[in-house]
Parts: C-alpha cells; sequence; structure tokens
C-alpha cells in the first residue's frame, strides 16, 4: 500500500520514556534504528521526524513532541506541510486491550478511552491505520487507568514487548508491500511468539 507516515505517540521527557503510555515510541525507536534512521527535530510541528527507506517505499517517522493528548494537532500540521493523505498513515499507540507482547493492525473505529488517539482523530479524522502495542489491562480495578498507563513497563513486560519487535517490525513492512490484510495474518495472532 502507499504508505507515507509511521508516527508514535507518546510523552517527551526522560520521566516518561520507559512508561506504558510509550511502548508507541519504544516500537518505533527499534524501527528507527533497524533502518538506521537519522532524527531531526522539526519546532514547526512540533516532531521529531526522520525520513527513510523501509519495506522498499521511501516515508517518513514521526513522533510528536506534544504531550500525549495533543498529539494528533503537531501530526495534522505535518501532513499538511507534506500534502498527505490521512489513509497513508499509520499511527503507533499503547493499548489496554491487549497483553505485552501482542500487537493488532487495525483501521479506523473509536478511539477506546485513549486521549492520544482521540486528540488524532479530532485532529485528523478516523481513516488511519492504528498499530496497537498491548500494555495489558490494570492489575487493580481500582487503580486509576492515568497511574497505569503513565507508570513504567515492568521488567517482563518489557521484555515480551522486545521480544516481540522482530514481529511487530515484520508485520509493518508487509503492511507497506503487501497491504493491511496481509499484515494482519501476522500481527493480529494470539500471541505473536509464544
Amino acid at each position: 500500500m502507499s504508505l507515507s507516515v509511521i508516527a508514535a505517540l507518546g510523552n517527551p521527557g526522560r520521566e516518561y520514556s520507559s512508561t506504558r503510555h510509550n511502548a508507541g515510541w519504544i516500537l518505533l525507536d527499534a524501527l528507527a534504528q533497524k533502518v538506521g534512521a537519522q532524527w531531526k527535530e522539526e519546532s514547526r510541528f512540533p516532531a521529531t521526524v526522520a525520513k527513510v527507506t523501509f519495506g522498499g517505499s521511501p516515508l517518513f517517522l514521526v513522533k510528536p513532541l506534544t504531550f500525549m493528548n495533543e498529539s494528533g494537532a503537531p501530526l495534522a500540521s505535518f501532513l499538511r506541510f507534506h500534502q498527505l493523505e490521512l489513509n497513508s498513515v499509520v499511527v503507533l499507540h499503547d493499548d489496554i486491550a491487549f497483553e505485552p507482547g501482542q500487537m493488532r493492525l487495525t483501521q479506523g473505529g473509536s478511539d477506546a478511552g485513549h486521549n492520544g488517539v482521540a486528540s488524532c482523530i479530532q485532529h485528523l479524522g478516523e481513516a488511519f491505520i492504528r498499530s496497537r502495542i498491548g500494555i495489558g489491562p490494570k492489575r487493580h480495578p481500582s487503580q486509576d487507568l492515568a497511574d497505569h498507563v503513565l507508570g513504567k513497563i515492568p521488567d517482563a513486560d518489557l521484555a515480551l514487548i522486545q521480544k516481540n519487535i522482530p514481529d511487530f517490525i515484520q508485520g509493518l513492512e508487509t503492511l507497506i508491500s503487501r497491504g493491511l490484510p496481509a499484515a494482519q495474518t501476522i500481527t493480529n495472532r494470539k500471541p505473536l511468539s509464544p
């Protein structure tokens, strides 16, 4: 498919780097390292951007530098500046509906209570592809959801995510080269790796 942008939602700042809400950044950073991306901060959006070749196609990697709840505005500005279509965008983000080590590729739908996705829908519409990276549900019903997603990823969960990053990247590469249904056969299984 004609994919132009892989964007990841997260919160800037060292204190957030290993939190559940930054699972999208963890995957995008791994992809960037694999393809030798050179990040550049673009203050006009604001975002950190790299132009790379991945899956045989040129595309942009984008990390909005606003906080999670305002992610959609810089991404929308980036798309307008480069005159890119919404259906050429995949957004990587954390998802409590799936366990660590799982990823699901979907297109459209609601924000499911995710403030970063809600911001993207507000500023972009619903047509973008979502790469939903599992971080697991709250461990205690009484726990505040914000405390859960802003909490540090436990070592065991992080190990599961990192173990499956090659599968996640393969899914994204297949998305670019063969389209969403083919990519979903790789990513939308449970679990990705035993």
